[in-house]
């Protein structure tokens, strides 16, 4: 798909920034701002969504999902999705009451996004030490709900629509390198789920503790 295809790219790009400007990315919330910025210019934000007179945006972050219990549990940090299938009135499916077609309320998000999406889960390792085994399980649970969420909607849709999973996780250092790779060849079996890796390449060896050390005595 080529969506996905243009928001990996963005992952390379900000990487690249991100190693030439290296206190670029703080936090794990710098880092979702700093794509999120990158991949909003892709998308026009005065699209027609499921109300013609509505205009929207494609990109929104922290949208909820209905697990199979019908809980809003699932949370992507960002999504990618059709306008024309937000509905911030009403939701996109009907009823017949007295043989009368209306529409069904909103669930208690206060919006409805029917069909297909592009999923983002964003992970930042700023230890010294890198990525541990703590991190890997962390990064596994946020594959495993992408795949819980293109599961639900593809079946509710009988195939009809599509949902794909983007993974990346940002690593201050380069150490766990290794072992984010062993995570990354688990995870092959998916091909509508990306992996992505990336790194400041910070190096704490090159920086010194004693301030004024580089004073004449």
């Amino acid at each position: 798909m080529r969506s996905v295809e243009v928001i990996i790219e963005k992952l390379h790009q900000l990487q690249t920034n991100y190693q030439s400007n290296k206190a670029l990315i703080l936090t794990e919330s710098d880092l979702k701002c700093q794509l999120f910025r990158l991949i909003y210019e892709l998308f026009p934000i005065d699209n027609s969504t499921f109300s013609e007179e509505i205009t929207g945006c494609a990109v929104h972050s922290e949208v909820k999902f209905f697990d199979e219990d019908g809980k809003l549990t699932l949370v992507p940090d960002i999504i990618i999705v059709n306008t024309e299938n937000i509905s911030i009135y009403h939701s996109t499916e009907y009823v017949f009451k007295k043989g009368i077609p209306q529409y069904r309320s909103n669930p208690s998000k206060n919006f409805t996004i029917a069909g297909g999406a592009i999923l983002i889960e964003l992970k930042f390792c700023r230890d010294k030490i890198g990525i541990n085994d703590t991190d890997i399980i962390s990064y596994q649970n946020d594959i495993n709900k992408m795949i819980r969420i293109k599961e639900i909607i593809e079946r509710q849709t009988s195939g009809e629509e599509k949902v794909y999973g983007i993974f990346a996780a940002f690593n201050k250092t380069n150490n766990g390198n290794e072992k984010f790779q062993e995570f990354r060849q688990n995870n092959i079996i998916n091909e509508d789920i990306n992996i992505f890796y990336g790194t400041g390449l910070v190096d704490f060896n090159n920086t010194t503790q004693f301030p004024f050390s580089n004073l004449d005595e």
